[in-house]
């Protein structure tokens, strides 16, 4: 049947429409051209005859769709069961739990919170570390620096580290956290300048404050938690303060 040739024509027409091939017949079958009643030539019997009484012509051009069949309903059991007896949860209380403020939650808030507020206190104790380095790097010369000497303070390396230690802390109290590269170039710059004059100078008492003012700058720019915060703060105000000590006395 697949190479047949079909004329096809409506039962009040006088002339007919063909040949189709059997590809072509369906798709006007699906167009809506074609129907039960129409009338095709029937070359074995040479009569016309209906599509209709040709069972065979019939399932080829209109083939039963498939029924769509709905899925079985799935019985999904839920947490969420309301128990009698049960008190209305509060807005105070969900904030609460959202903070890590309860007792389930204790322990379990926005990471992201947490790390926030570890860097905010981190600039605050970067702020002092470098306060307290920038006083120990100037303070020794306040006469060249008052008085405007360039010559001196260009050719004084405390001077120029104490500027660098100023810009810093400026942009730390305006809350700027770029820096922070900078800050540890400055840790590392000046715990290997320093150190090297301390150690040809045979003042060794430096040494052991400035390693921890440096450390504690440098490891302060990178706190992510309370635990690493805390040591490194420690060590660089330590660190710092004994430094400047050392150095003022």
């Amino acid at each position: 049947m697949s190479t047949q040739e079909f004329y096809i024509r409506g039962e009040a027409d006088t002339e007919a429409r063909g040949p189709f091939n059997l590809d072509q017949l369906a798709s006007l079958a699906e167009a809506g051209q074609v129907n039960g009643d129409t009338l095709y030539y029937d070359a074995a019997i040479e009569q016309w005859v209906t599509t209709g009484s040709n069972p065979e012509l019939m399932a080829t051009l209109f083939p039963e769709k498939r029924r769509l069949r709905m899925k079985q309903k799935i019985d999904i059991k839920t947490v969420n069961v309301e128990n009698e007896g049960d008190e209305p949860i509060r807005v105070e209380e969900m904030l609460a739990a959202a903070e890590g403020k309860t007792r389930e939650t204790a322990g379990k808030g926005d990471p992201k919170a947490a790390f926030e507020l570890v860097a905010g206190w981190g600039r605050r104790v970067l702020t002092l570390i470098v306060a307290v380095m920038m006083v120990s790097m100037l303070l020794p010369y306040l006469e060249p620096i008052y008085s405007f000497d360039w010559k001196t303070m260009i050719a004084t390396p405390p001077i120029l580290f104490g500027a660098l230690d100023l810009f810093i802390l400026i942009l730390l109290l305006l809350g700027a956290t770029t820096v922070y590269p900078l800050v540890r170039f400055r840790a590392l710059l000046g715990l290997g300048f320093f150190g090297l004059t301390h150690y040809l100078a045979g003042e060794m008492q430096f040494l052991v404050p400035l390693l921890a003012a440096s450390a504690g700058l440098y490891l302060t720019t990178a706190a992510v938690s309370w635990t690493v915060l805390i040591a490194a703060g420690a060590l660089g105000l330590l660190g710092s303060g004994f430094y400047a000590f050392l150095v003022l006395g």
